[in-house]
């Protein structure tokens, strides 16, 4: 039987305390927070579309709904049509839930209109409004999205996305 040589135990526990060393100080790797992304093209009343893009997670993000087309489609205060109206906000961290297939955030948006009031085209632009966006996973046909603006009364949806796809990441 072999004895041990002294030099061998002797390296041996400076190596081991060396590499717990190194394992003690690596970064231990996260999951991946959650979040939700999306966009695409969602269906309306009537043939009317919008398009949509976001990215939120628990530390916010962005918005953007382009509603082309509505003409008539909703009120708008004194307003006879609407030809236009885009809602371009940042996501507030913390609001952003998920639940199962379907998500949720808040957020402050700048919202412009073009539309059509006494026969003159009008545009306005209205700064720090509140909207609430509600979305579906999955793909084309599948996927849907509501918009709600609390502050204006309006709501947009539930409506499946035609084109495109939202994927939640829990």
């Amino acid at each position: 039987m072999m004895k041990p040589r002294p030099g061998r135990l002797a390296l041996a526990v400076p190596l081991a305390l060396a590499a717990m060393l190194v394992l003690a100080a690596m970064p231990v790797v996260a999951a991946p927070a959650p979040a939700v992304r999306g966009g695409g093209v969602v269906g309306g009343p009537l043939g009317v579309t919008s398009q949509l893009g976001f990215n939120a997670s628990r530390d916010g993000g962005s918005f953007l709904c382009v509603m082309a087309g509505r003409s008539g489609g909703f009120p708008f205060g004194a307003w006879d049509k609407i030809l236009q109206m885009q809602v371009q906000g940042r996501v507030t961290p913390g609001t952003l839930e998920i639940d199962g297939s379907w998500s949720r955030f808040e957020g402050i948006a700048k919202i412009h209109v073009v539309g059509v009031a006494g026969g003159e085209v009008v545009t306005a632009t209205l700064h720090d409004i509140r909207f609430v966006s509600t979305q579906g996973a999955g793909g084309a046909g599948v996927a849907w999205h509501l918009l709600e603006v609390p502050d204006l009364g309006l709501s947009f949806g539930p409506e499946l996305m035609l084109t495109g796809q939202i994927r939640l990441r829990p």
